[in-house]
């Protein structure tokens, strides 16, 4: 027989969820290990992140290759629909204070505790009217940027032609037009106003990617709409009363 290398209980303390282990060591005074654990959980959850974020771009840049830009946005706009059409209902139905900490974990979560190459971070600005989120780095789209994914013989695609989906820019990230589906022109078509009414960064390597959350939905710009050749209706109304 060959040797064993882990014994039962190794293997199932490996299983365990690292933050219910890290409460179990501060719960009997193990600092050190609380800590240990709470180091190691940092990078846990960053693999599969950027994993997924590389496999959509790449998914994303197939189509473009095989089927043409029109395609992408019937490929973002089908695949949004699916699920995000639910949650965007969700959280207009939910109070506004609220969806800033919601918001807030999402980034926390989004810019992976700050690891990795180019970590993601953001910071949260408030003025009378709105939240403001600056990514800088954003920890998905931006971040394959800075790390030189749209670079060689296996880059990701960018646009070939400016589209209202890509900001009104050609050589503009693929991954990087879900957002104007996400945050804005499908909220538009679902709810009647963007969700997240957004702002890519002008330069990928300097500048913040902006997303803004209103405290009123009747204080959204004209220009979230007119980027896509919409009209702003007169009475903007939040669903959440």
């Amino acid at each position: 027989m060959g040797e064993r290398w882990f014994t039962e209980e190794e293997l199932a303390e490996m299983s365990r969820p690292t933050m219910d282990r890290a409460i179990e060591a501060l719960d009997r005074g193990d600092l050190d290990e609380a800590r240990s654990l709470c180091e190691a959980m940092k990078h846990e959850w960053r693999y599969l992140h950027d994993l997924m974020v590389e496999g959509i771009g790449g998914l994303i840049t197939f189509v473009q290759e095989r089927m043409g830009e029109d395609a992408v946005a019937e490929a973002w706009s089908c695949g949004q629909g699916r699920g995000w059409k639910r949650d965007v209902e969700t959280i207009v139905g939910r109070d506004r204070k609220q969806i800033v900490h919601a918001l807030a974990a999402t980034w926390r979560a989004h810019s992976c505790s700050g690891t990795g190459p180019h970590p993601g971070a953001f910071t949260i600005a408030e003025d009378d009217e709105k939240f403001t989120f600056s990514m800088n780095p954003c920890g998905s789209g931006q971040r394959l940027v800075r790390m030189g994914r749209y670079e060689g013989p296996n880059a990701l695609g960018v646009t070939k032609r400016a589209h209202d989906w890509s900001y009104g820019r050609e050589n503009f990230p693929l991954y990087c037009t879900h957002c104007s589906f996400m945050n804005e022109s499908l909220p538009i078509r679902w709810i009647g106003y963007p969700l997240y009414p957004s702002d890519p960064p002008d330069d990928y390597g300097r500048d913040p990617c902006t997303w803004y959350w209103y405290k009123d939905p009747a204080d959204i710009p004209e220009r979230h709409w007119r980027r896509y050749g919409l009209e702003r209706p007169a009475r903007v109304s939040d669903a959440s009363g």
